[in-house]
């Protein structure tokens, strides 16, 4: 049995109308990332001598006819396709022309799946829907199909926790699956079905990957959805994390790795030890992590560096105090200067996150924002609109609170269109946001001192090229 996994273009997906609160033009200069949830499951179905193969649209540039000729040219017994909530459109698109060419069965996985299984179900061209965590459950699917038709299976398909499918003219719903508690049992992810060559990162080397070491996150932002991953963390050990590091940096010829996870930092006995491994093994690579202001030291940063740290990325959302009690960062001003500082201190290149458009702010709200990153004086900032999003306890407060009107979302899935995508705000008019959010997104470009020091840090073409498309779209996009 042959099982094909799709990935859908995040940048064709903003395209058909769901907004991610960032511009299009600048949301392109900052990477192009694999995929790694559908690289875990085809790695998962090879261990169990299922053969798989990968197609990443987000690098592909196969018009209808040519997908479809591809997939032909594959066979595959069994389609997977990926569906976050802004790609879901997309997804669905792919899914129809699929169906109006071919007879395969398709599934549906991804995080927007684990919200909306029924009504991702409910279209024709959707046969199963893949709830939570995918390895194990895509697996059972497959297993359970090879060499059958679906309406052949609806009996073992009701066996198989975590799974959504149309039988007999209803859709069926079995319990949820168990989270993967050990996370080392999973094999490392297919990165080797990706085209290697067509991945970069931001300010980081190429041959380039990414890397997942952890599931879960212990915080509660308001505007973060959990799935399919949950709230308790799940770490694979420092010794499998050093060994995928080296099987891409010494197998596979990578020199940059970006680090996913939510709470990479959080387990700090674990970053030293990984430290330990990639000294002991004498691993030369550079990196970059994501984090909270309020996990880091400087003994850590300093361990960090040493790793070969080049980027730290902090979530910092807003500079005034209120609006952070709002979000539930649980993180103070303080605490986002200090961490700031520290990593310049250690000579790691900062990135700050933030939005614009969160809940209740004002216009003095942003502007308290606006004067903090002047404070910070950070390498790179970077502002969205706030969108709330299915799955997070922002957007099932504002359907509460009847500020939105109906599950948007919801409404969106079934219908499988777009419409003008909710905000988060009512106190701002939304081409005020607009104005705010490129304002911020062209400062760090407008700063004599700070753009005479990041010549020394320009890697390639690339980067020169990245950051004035960034500086002109900042000046003159007006869409949300």
């Amino acid at each position: 049995m042959k099982v094909l996994l799709i990935a859908p273009s995040i940048r064709r997906s903003l395209l058909n109308g769901l907004d991610d609160g960032m511009p299009k033009k600048i949301s392109k200069n900052f990477g192009v990332y694999p995929h790694l949830g559908i690289c875990y499951i085809a790695s998962f179905l090879r261990k169990n001598n299922i053969e798989a193969e990968i197609i990443d649209m987000n690098v592909e540039k196969f018009s209808n006819h040519e997908l479809i000729d591809k997939i032909r040219e594959i066979n595959p017994s069994l389609i997977g396709i990926s569906s976050m909530t802004f790609t879901f459109l997309h997804a669905l698109d792919l899914a129809k022309q699929i169906k109006s060419s071919l007879s395969v069965p398709i599934a549906f996985g991804g995080n927007h799946v684990s919200i909306y299984p029924r009504e991702v179900i409910s279209h024709d061209c959707v046969d199963i829907g893949v709830i939570g965590e995918g390895e194990v459950t895509f697996f059972e699917i497959a297993n359970t199909l090879k060499g059958r038709r679906i309406e052949d299976s609806y009996a073992d398909l009701e066996k198989i926790k975590g799974v959504a499918f149309k039988a007999n003219g209803r859709i069926s719903v079995t319990q949820p699956r168990e989270f993967i508690l050990n996370l080392d049992d999973l094999p490392f992810p297919a990165v080797d079905l990706l085209h290697l060559e067509r991945y970069h990162g931001c300010n980081l080397a190429t041959p380039y990957m990414t890397m997942v070491t952890a599931r879960g996150c212990p915080y509660d932002c308001s505007f973060c959805s959990k799935e399919p991953w949950g709230r308790h963390v799940r770490y694979n050990s420092a010794s499998r994390v050093v060994d995928e590091i080296e099987r891409l940096v010494k197998g596979m010829g990578v020199k940059a790795i970006d680090f996913f996870d939510d709470t990479f930092i959080f387990n700090q006995n674990r970053i030293k030890e990984i430290a330990e491994l990639i000294s002991e093994r004498k691993i030369r690579f550079e990196f970059g992590i994501t984090t909270r202001v309020n996990t880091v030291n400087k003994e850590i940063l300093g361990t960090l560096k040493g790793m070969g740290c080049r980027t730290i990325a902090y979530g910092v959302e807003s500079g005034d105090p209120g609006i952070l009690r709002e979000l539930d960062k649980k993180i103070t001003i303080e605490q986002i200067k200090t961490a700031f500082k520290w990593a310049g201190e250690a000579g790691i290149n900062t990135v700050g996150f933030f939005l614009v458009g969160n809940p209740m702010e004002t216009e003095r709200e942003v502007k308290n924002t606006i004067k903090l990153i002047k404070d910070i004086n950070a390498d790179y900032f970077i502002a969205n609109i706030l969108v709330p999003y299915p799955g997070s306890r922002l957007y099932s407060n504002m359907l509460e609170r009847g500020e939105i009107k109906e599950d948007y979302w919801k409404r969106v899935t079934v219908e499988g269109k777009a419409s003008p995508t909710p905000l988060a705000n009512s106190k701002i008019p939304q081409r005020k946001l607009i104005k705010m959010r490129n304002h911020i997104n062209r400062m760090p470009y407008m700063r004599l001192k700070s753009n005479i020091l990041k010549f020394r840090k320009i890697r390639s073409l690339y980067d020169i090229r990245r950051s004035l498309n960034t500086l002109k779209t900042s000046i003159f996009d007006n869409n949300l």
